[in-house]
């Protein structure tokens, strides 16, 4: 019974115990880790390299996606695998076995959206090999850049 222990000496146990049971990166709803790909840390990459690989293989040898759409260098172009890891995870969750049913027709009509975008952040030019695009780059001064972000919004 806890009336015999201090309050103060209650809530310190519980946090200590809070924190050898909560789980360094707690999944979703249904279990399922979205990847921000910005925070991943170092120690988790390799397994959703890994876990991103595997379901882009079978996506693409199951829906029959040309390397015109998808190159073998996707993991290369940075949209490209912000819209297929966006799309895994919508495909896990669909098929998940707490879904009523209805993921499956979800993921398709996810999925009829995303075909277009993914031409857009892919247009075909590592034909031979993985291309380089330009980016854009940051050439903003410190003091130009604290310049604009004062005066962009000042005036309406």
């Amino acid at each position: 019974m806890t009336d015999d222990i201090p309050l103060d000496d209650l809530v310190a146990s519980i946090s200590e115990r809070w924190e050898d049971q909560a789980p360094r990166q707690s999944p979703g709803m249904l279990g399922i880790h979205v990847i921000n790909w910005r925070t991943l840390e170092d120690i988790d990459a390799p397994k959703v390299w890994t876990e991103l690989r595997d379901w882009v293989t079978w996506f693409t040898h199951r829906y029959n996606l040309p390397a015109r759409k998808i190159p073998p260098c996707w993991y290369k172009h940075g949209a490209l695998v912000e819209e297929l890891s966006a799309l895994h995870t919508a495909w896990l969750v669909s098929y998940d076995s707490l879904d009523a049913g209805y993921g499956p027709i979800g993921w398709h009509e996810r999925l009829a959206v995303a075909i277009p975008r993914l031409a857009t952040w892919y247009n075909g030019e590592c034909h031979n090999g993985h291309t380089e695009l330009p980016q854009a780059v940051d050439d903003a001064s410190p003091t130009e850049w604290a310049h604009w972000i004062d005066e962009s919004h000042a005036r309406p």
